[in-house]
Formats: C-alpha cells, sequence, structure tokens
C-alpha cells in the first residue's frame, strides 16, 4: 500500500487513453500538478472506477463465470487458472489510488464547503470499489490505509468488517445526499449530474447487493425495496464510439487483444442458444434477442473464427449494436440487479407468491426489451410471459426436475441473474455465493477438479506492505463469506 499512497493526488490527471476524453474539457492549471479542485478529483475518481469495472480482472472473472473463454496467449493460460498477482494490479491501483484515495481527498475539501452532495456522491463511489474488491479479494486493508505516516503497513481487514465499512460508508452518503445541501459542477459527476435521488437510489440498491453477498437476505430485501426504481436510474459507465470513450470490453476484445478471448463452450451460450439442447427457454421464454445480443457467430467473418462476444457496433458500420459494441454502457448497479435481488430475497424468506410477484416484474420489463439493445429487440424475437404458481409445481415448464416449488422458483431467479449478469462483475460473486449451498449455476472446471474462488492481491501490495498475509491465499481458497 506504501506505494498507491505516495501517488494518491497526481493520479487524478492521469487517466487509461480509454476514458481521457470523458474529461478533456476540465480546466486543468498545467503548473500545479499537485493539487486539484474537489469536482476534478470527483470526475478523475468516477474513471477510474469506471476502468476498474472493466479491468483485466473483468474479463479474467467473465471468463472464469462462463460468460467467455480465453482461446490463446496468456488468456489462454488464465482460462486454465494459470494466473499471478501481476495480472490483478490494474484493478487494485484502480481502486485504492485511484479512486479510494482520490476520493478521500474530495472529501476533505467537500467538507470545508460543507458540499454534502459532493460528499455523498464520493462515498457511494468509494463503497463500489471498495465492497467489489471486498467480494474479490477477501481480507483486504480498509481501516488504516490512507495514512502512511501512522500507518506505513495497513492491516488486511478481515472481509466481514470490509463489508460492514462498506455498508456504513452508503450510509454515510446517503445521509450526506438527504441533506439537500451542496451541488457539484455541471459534469463533474459524469453518471448523474449530480441528481442526489439517483445517487440515493443507488446507495440502496448497492446495500441491497452488499447484504446479498453476506447472506443478509431480509436485509437486502429492506434495502432493495428503496432502491433503482426504474432503467433511468441504473448506474452505467458512459461510453461511445469516439476514440477515448469506447466500452472497455470492446477495446479489449477487438482493439488491443483481438482474438484472445471467444465463448467457445462457454456455459452461458448452452443455456441461451435456442438451438442448444439445454436451452433456458420454454413456452413463455424467447431468448432469441438476448441471445444474439450477447453473443455474435459469424464464422470467418468474425475476430476468432466462432462464436465470442457481441462487438457488433453502428459506430463502426455495422447495423446491430451488441452487448459490448463500441458505445455500450457497462452495467455497474443497475435497476435489473434490483428487480432480481428482490426476487431472490424473497424467494429465501421464503415466501413463494412475493417471490413471484418480483420475477414476474422482471419479465415484465424484459418483454418489453429490457436492457437489450433496440436493434437487436426489432430484428430478433423475444418473449417473457408472466410465469404462473402451476410453472413451478412438479412437471411445471419451470420445474421439470419435480422439486419443490420455492426451491424450483429459487433455482429460475438464479439461473436468471447468473444470465443478467452476463459482463458484469456480479456473476462471479453470486456462482460462489450459492456454490455450496448446491444450488444455482453449476460449472464444470476448465481444468482439475476445483474452481478460483478469487483473485491475488497486487503485486506490489504484496512487496511493499509487510501486513500482506503470509502464506498468500490460494486461488482455490473461498473468501470468507464463501466457507
Amino acid at each position: 500500500m506504501k506505494r498507491l499512497f505516495h501517488f494518491a493526488i497526481t493520479t487524478v490527471f492521469v487517466f487509461t487513453t480509454s476514458c481521457s476524453n470523458f474529461v478533456k474539457d476540465m480546466n486543468v492549471d498545467p503548473n500545479n500538478v499537485t493539487d486539484a479542485p474537489a469536482d476534478m478529483m470527483l470526475t478523475g475518481a468516477q474513471v477510474a472506477s469506471i476502468n476498474f469495472n472493466g479491468s483485466r480482472i473483468a474479463i479474467i472473472s467473465n471468463m472464469w463465470s462462463g460468460y467467455m473463454t480465453g482461446i490463446q496467449r496468456q488468456y489462454l493460460n488464465y482460462q486454465n487458472y494459470q494466473y499471478t498477482a501481476v495480472e490483478t494490479e490494474d484493478a487494485w491501483t484502480y481502486i485504492y489510488n485511484q479512486t479510494y484515495i482520490q476520493l478521500e481527498k474530495a472529501i476533505g475539501k467537500y467538507r470545508e464547503a460543507d458540499n454534502q452532495r459532493g460528499i455523498g456522491i464520493a462515498r457511494v463511489v468509494q463503497a463500489y470499489v471498495m465492497g467489489s474488491g471486498a467480494a474479490l479479494y477477501g481480507d483486504i486493508p480498509f481501516s488504516q490505509f490512507g495514512n502512511p505516516q501512522q500507518f506505513p503497513n495497513p492491516v488486511f481487514d478481515p472481509q466481514a468488517s470490509v463489508y460492514a465499512g462498506v455498508q456504513k460508508l452508503l450510509d454515510e452518503g446517503i445521509v450526506a445526499l438527504e441533506s439537500g445541501k451542496g451541488a457539484v459542477t455541471n459534469k463533474a459527476d459524469i453518471f448523474f449530474n449530480g441528481d442526489a435521488a439517483k445517487w440515493i437510489a443507488v446507495a440502496h440498491s448497492l446495500k441491497a447487493r452488499l447484504y446479498m453477498e453476506t447472506r443478509e437476505y431480509d436485509k437486502a430485501y429492506s434495502e432493495a425495496l428503496k432502491g433503482i426504481v426504474s432503467p433511468a436510474g441504473s448506474l452505467l459507465s458512459p461510453h461511445t464510439a469516439t476514440a477515448g470513450t469506447r466500452n472497455r470490453y470492446y477495446l479489449h476484445n477487438v482493439e488491443e487483444r483481438a482474438g484472445d478471448v471467444s465463448a467457445r463452450n462457454a456455459y452461458l451460450t448452452t443455456i441461451l442458444d435456442p438451438a442448444a439442447k439445454t436451452y433456458r427457454g420454454n413456452a413463455k421464454t424467447d431468448e432469441t434477442a438476448r441471445f444474439n445480443f450477447y453473443y455474435v457467430n459469424l464464422g470467418t467473418k468474425g475476430i476468432t473464427g466462432e462464436i465470442e462476444p457481441n462487438y457488433l457496433s453502428v459506430g463502426r458500420g455495422d447495423s446491430l449494436n451488441g452487448a459490448i459494441a463500441m458505445n455500450a454502457s457497462s452495467p455497474m448497479v443497475t435497476y435489473e440487479e434490483n428487480l432480481l435481488t428482490l426476487a431472490e430475497a424473497a424467494a429465501r424468506k421464503p415466501d413463494f407468491t412475493l417471490a413471484l410477484t418480483h420475477l414476474n416484474n422482471f419479465r415484465e420489463f424484459m418483454s418489453s426489451g429490457g436492457y437489450i439493445d433496440a436493434t437487436y429487440r426489432s430484428r430478433y424475437s423475444l418473449k417473457y410471459d408472466a410465469y404462473a404458481e402451476a410453472d413451478f409445481t412438479a412437471g411445471g415448464i419451470a420445474n421439470p426436475a419435480s422439486l419443490d416449488k420455492t426451491r424450483a422458483l429459487l433455482e429460475e431467479v438464479l439461473e436468471e441473474r447468473y444470465v443478467t449478469f452476463f459482463v458484469r462483475l456480479i456473476g462471479f460473486n453470486d456462482i460462489r455465493r450459492t456454490r455450496k449451498e448446491g444450488i444455482g449455476i453449476k460449472l464444470t472446471p476448465s481444468t482439475g477438479n476445483r474452481l478460483p474462488e478469487r483473485f491475488f492481491y497486487g503485486q506490489n501490495e504484496i512487496n511493499s506492505n509487510a501486513s500482506t498475509p503470509n502464506p498468500l491465499p490460494n486461488l482455490f481458497e473461498p473468501t470468507a463469506v464463501n466457507k
């Protein structure tokens, strides 16, 4: 962690080229590179959170979740779990140096001006990256980092403590946002342009996500009830077809590492493809549009010559915009996630009727196209008719295995969450959370007989922080919440 502190201020000016255009019109003093206005720090940290959301471990987590497949060079190695701490360095830096610490500095400035709106937005973004870090890494520095003089080797707090601390960040953010005090300058907040109500809803949905990951399902349900209420409230990383602001998955799969990743034998393709024997569709469900939105199979016309994540982009002359198109927004915290959190948490109460209502709310959303790009809604068929109780009784269209109806409904919700969380970090979290329960998605290891349970800490952290756990946790060792 020592190395990260030293650059805490200056990194607000150093963004990866993929997102640099988001801040190209900001007023920067070239003679003062050791400080910046709070709003500029907020913008920089938000860009860093976007970079984290599409970092290398995001690609790898999608591979390990059965959404994508590494097929050559080091991505073939990652597919087979040959992975080192070097591969996680960029994500670790985005979390700590370029997001969390930058926002601590911004919050200090906002406090001087009693700008509660700025504080609230900053806290929610901090919670997003730190909650993600706890889920992906397990025990991580939290309570002591940010003060290198007092804590030159910050301890790795237990994962449960970090989750609790992140919940407090969100509570503080909500209180600040609800105060109505303060504002951020126009476009400094690249997500919602300072809309406090939207940030409050995102904070509650994020609290619900974290409670799901710690298996506090009643609390998750209560928070989701106060969460995002429409697609317009979703936290999405903004992208355009202009160079410098393109979707990071597109950049990786098309421009930077073309040919390294496909979807060969990816588990999601086996249940989403209407032509597959294990297709999840039924008389009330037609996944044709979503399958084609997620994946493109152009044979020799494609990048890999086989099925792969859908990069087609109107901005490059295609007639369709796929899930990772140049300008496709990347999901961070969304309306659809919130709907499915309500459905799963209700099913776990257990309350069959309530859970079915929430699942059907999600299906109603999808029946109108949901989050599928409009270019696919008009070209391919989709159907998400409401389910009835009889569909989940033994022998029903959603219960071919003759399970108890509530168990069958829970399985359906978990599968729906898996399908929905394509190109999102939380798909990996869900799979690990439900693995030992014997429910949900059951993947087959690419090699050996074990599936990855975490990511390694950043190599620079291992080298510089004497508090780093020794021995280091194994790739296949579940994090504390998943043991």
